[in-house]
């Protein structure tokens, strides 16, 4: 996750000015805003490596984008100057069939990318990109990005695990709507998002509605309801609007694994 001391400078971050700012003003907001976007870019996985000069040089080519809730950041067959991070807030990447149905492929939160493969690919954006929340997107244009892979082979290494991991997340998608049923679903989704607080409770805060959590998970929002209601029968959680307190873990994980056992 992007370190505090930039998420919160990113949130404080707010491009353009009145126009009563001095030279010596703008100045020093360029130099705060770069510092913003290369504070963000540090910390994106694939750029932990990267040398100080490269990241500043990266800053230089960088765009902030501001996205209120709702608002799309792109849609299908849009072009894509590059690819994006987001620094604070989280958006969502789906396909809408001509009927009106949405299925939601993946879920972008802070300190994540999306777009790398289009960027490669040089092809038109794939999905419709919404914004969940106010958002902070930092957009990373493709030739500096180039530029920097053909300089250093940490970088390329870097990116190719990035996109190797998100392979991987999606054939596990696949491998999960395929042949796995909704309780399991729901379980997998719960025991790899809970985190443990400083009470040695273990929860899970939904980050978005419950209804785009079940178009990720492919099950309707009725439905998603019906099956945390059965876990909550089962002793397993409790549920607080979007808080999602876990009663018993290891069983949770074990029916994450393993599924419901057979009566």
């Amino acid at each position: 996750m992007i370190h505090l001391n930039f998420l919160l400078a990113a949130r404080a971050y707010k491009p353009g000015g009145q126009n009563s700012k001095t030279a010596m003003d703008n100045h020093t907001e360029a130099r705060h805003n770069a510092g913003v976007l290369e504070g963000v870019i540090a910390n994106l996985p694939m750029f932990r490596q990267a040398p100080r000069q490269q990241l500043a040089e990266l800053a230089r080519y960088a765009r902030s984008h501001h996205v209120q809730r709702g608002s799309a950041v792109c849609r299908r067959g849009d072009p894509m100057p590059g690819f994006y991070a987001v620094a604070y807030g989280i958006v969502k990447l789906a396909l809408r069939t001509d009927a009106g149905e949405e299925k939601v492929l993946r879920l972008v939160g802070p300190g994540e990318t999306f777009g790398e493969a289009v960027m490669f690919l040089e092809k038109p954006c794939p999905v419709d990109v919404v914004a969940l929340a106010d958002s902070m997107l930092v957009l990373l244009p493709a030739e500096p990005v180039f530029a920097l892979l053909e300089r250093d082979p940490r970088f390329a290494r870097s990116l190719i695990a990035s996109l190797s991991q998100r392979m991987h997340g999606l054939v596990s998608d696949v491998e999960s709507a395929a042949l796995r049923g909704g309780l399991q679903r729901v379980a997998t989704y719960l025991d790899a998002h809970a985190e443990t607080g400083a009470d040695g409770v273990t929860r899970v805060r939904l980050p978005v509605t419950k209804t785009v959590i079940a178009s990720h998970l492919g099950v309707t929002k009725e439905t998603f309801s019906r099956l945390l209601r059965e876990l909550a029968q089962l002793g397993l959680i409790t549920v607080a609007r979007r808080e999602i307190t876990l009663i018993d873990a290891e069983r949770l994980a074990e029916l994450a694994r393993h599924g419901p056992k057979a009566h």
